[in-house]
């Protein structure tokens, strides 16, 4: 059961995260429900023949499924009543195979408007490198106590 958070019990500072290991069989799962497999240009995806042939060193995470990664790190903090205003991201690197991540929240400001509980978060993925290939900002509505 996903934990409900109200807005009362977030502050600025706070940060929450999860892991996660991009694993060839998760992203060929993906890309194949998706991206229907999207014939020769999901190679880079899913096999270090077709990413060394567009030049990348390793296959790739597809950017809206590392996108996904970030945006279930939010709705699961925020609980079933909490509402996703917006979700902005940047692609800074790819995400390779075998890359271990750290998904990332950080609250950074809460404020009332209107009578609801809006929370602004920085949220970005870490790599084993140090690297952040997605930086972003989430605005969160929370409900009241």
């Amino acid at each position: 059961m996903v934990e409900q958070r109200y807005f009362e019990q977030v502050d600025p500072g706070d940060e929450f995260e999860e892991q996660w290991t991009a694993e060839t069989p998760q992203v060929a799962a993906y890309v194949e429900m998706n991206m229907g497999g999207a014939g020769a240009a999901s190679g880079r995806f899913t096999s270090q023949e077709g990413a060394e042939s567009v030049g990348m060193r390793k296959p790739i995470v597809p950017g809206v499924m590392s996108m996904c990664l970030l945006t279930r790190l939010v709705t699961d903090w925020m609980g079933p009543q909490g509402k996703l205003r917006t979700i902005d991201v940047d692609f800074r690197r790819p995400v390779e195979h075998g890359d271990q991540l750290r998904a990332l929240g950080l609250i950074t400001d809460t404020e009332e408007q209107d009578g609801a509980g809006i929370v602004k978060l920085d949220v970005y993925l870490e790599n084993d490198r140090g690297e952040r290939p997605l930086q972003g900002v989430a605005i969160v509505e929370l409900p009241r106590q």
